[in-house]
């Protein structure tokens, strides 16, 4: 039997080199998702209307494209042990986040170049190249909330934080501008299509929907009605950590079943389920907020919190914006799979952009209180938990 210091120093060695393999996977994954991304923003920005052939060529992108979010969605579930972040895995992360807003930039100038045909006689081609174009922006959208959620999963995991906070701000603040650009963007895009098109179908999911509706109300009157003290905050984050797991499974669920059905159906969308959808994204916006407002109060009360409570208390909160944070971009990418799927966006044109519009500007009133909760509570944990 080995004496305690050569126990306690095999186990120390044990930990630092089994870290090493997770951390240079790590590094490697994120190079490799910046070299790939590279290569699809420029066959992106290769694609011109004025070509021709422009269905074929949204075709094979979004092909890529698809192989591309599959990509980044591995590297997400390869996130499972600490890891130590460097200087280049968040520059990495940077990168892939400015890719994603380039991708969206260049979809926005694809669609001008679209309506710039659509009196031309030969329409087939532009008829064809709506639906891809708004597969195009949808995908867009959903690789963006992927970095996001990524780069948040990277952030919980990290085991110097309080070493790199200042890095880490950057890096999150350029994270969440450059989402809130990509949907800006995809709005455009959108709306372009919507005002050209009324030729694709959809599915109603308005009892679902509610259900969900009814749970995120539930979560924003427990999140409004909770007061952290000192003595409570870890307790209290931990109810509403279980309560904000169980409302992302169900948004998750309903995402998952429209995205699987969505492939056949062909069904005609009504008012109630653009109010939902307006609804839910109202309802994030509240929970964002009461987020911002724990964070604040944890800011204040650190200096009187145990150590303990407090490193328990600042890891539920990285994991509450993270978890919130994903259910944003997915009742958004719901909203925009229903307007793919519309048979009748002509004749619900004006209240599809007004949807676009409220949850545009929801989903940016919600970045901008996770960016801030998660700036908050970093800061926290670098003043007080950092040594």
């Amino acid at each position: 039997m080995l004496p305690k210091s050569l126990a306690g120093l095999a186990l120390a060695l044990t930990l630092i080199f089994s870290a090493l393999p997770a951390q240079a996977s790590l590094s490697t994954d994120l190079q490799a998702l910046v070299v790939q991304g590279t290569t699809l923003r420029a066959s992106l920005a290769a694609i011109s209307v004025a070509q021709g052939n422009t269905c074929t060529q949204l075709g094979g992108f979004n092909a890529s494209l698809e192989s591309y979010l599959a990509s980044i969605q591995a590297v997400y579930g390869r996130l499972t042990v600490p890891v130590t972040l460097t200087a280049a895995d968040l520059t990495a992360l940077d990168d892939l986040s400015v890719l994603a807003k380039g991708m969206a930039a260049d979809s926005v100038r694809i669609a001008l170049e679209l309506r710039s045909i659509e009196d031309v006689a030969d329409l087939f081609e532009y008829r064809a190249a709506l639906s891809g174009m708004l597969r195009l922006s949808d995908d867009i959208g959903i690789m963006a909330d992927r970095i996001l959620e990524m780069a948040d999963r990277i952030l919980v995991m990290a085991d110097n934080i309080g070493a790199m906070a200042d890095r880490i701000l950057l890096t999150q603040q350029l994270q969440n501008t450059n989402v809130a650009l990509t949907q800006a963007s995809i709005l455009t895009t959108q709306q372009n299509m919507v005002a050209m098109s009324d030729s694709l179908s959809t599915i109603t999911y308005n009892l679902s929907l509610g259900l969900v509706a009814n749970e995120a109300n539930a979560l924003v009157g427990e999140m409004g009605g909770t007061t952290l003290t000192s003595q409570t905050m870890a307790v209290d984050l931990s109810a509403l950590e279980t309560q904000t797991a169980l409302l992302l499974n169900s948004t998750v669920s309903l995402y998952t079943w429209m995205s699987q059905n969505s492939q056949s159906a062909s069904h005609y969308i009504n008012g109630d389920t653009l109010t939902l959808m307006g609804d839910l994204s109202s309802m994030q916006a509240a929970l964002a907020f009461s987020l911002e407002t724990y964070a604040n109060t944890i800011n204040q009360l650190a200096p009187l919190t145990e150590t303990p409570v407090l490193s328990d208390a600042t890891a539920g909160m990285l994991r509450l914006t993270a978890d919130i944070g994903e259910m944003s971009g997915r009742i958004m990418e719901m909203a925009d799979k229903i307007i793919v799927m519309a048979d009748n966006i002509g004749l619900m044109a004006d209240r599809i952009v007004e949807t676009q519009n409220l949850q545009q500007a929801n989903i940016e009133l919600t970045q901008n209180s996770v960016t801030i909760a998660q700036n908050v509570t970093l800061t926290v944990i670098k003043n007080y938990l950092g040594q």
